[in-house]
C-alpha cells in the first residue's frame, strides 16, 4: 500500500494516543540474550496500553519508493 493511500482508509479507527517510543536495538545479540536492555524493552512493555498497530521505521531497509503495511488485531 503506498502511504498517501493510508488517508483513504476507513478501516483506521481514532484511537487515544499513544506514547512515542525509540527503542534502538544497538547490538543485534539483544533479540537472543538476557540483558540490562531486553529487561528495559519488558518493563515498557509493561507499563503502556497495547497498541492497535505499530509503526517501525527502519534505516535499513532498501527497496524503491515508500509503502506501509496495514496489520490489524
Amino acid at each position: 500500500m503506498k502511504l498517501n493511500a493510508l488517508n483513504n482508509n476507513t478501516a483506521l479507527r481514532n484511537t487515544p494516543k499513544m506514547p512515542v517510543l525509540f527503542l534502538g536495538h544497538g547490538s543485534p545479540m539483544n533479540a537472543i540474550e538476557e540483558n540490562e536492555f531486553v529487561e528495559g524493552f519488558r518493563k515498557t512493555e509493561k507499563s503502556i496500553p497495547r497498541p492497535d498497530a505499530i509503526l517501525c521505521v527502519s534505516a535499513h531497509w532498501e527497496t524503491r519508493g515508500t509503502a506501509a503495511t496495514l496489520k490489524y488485531t
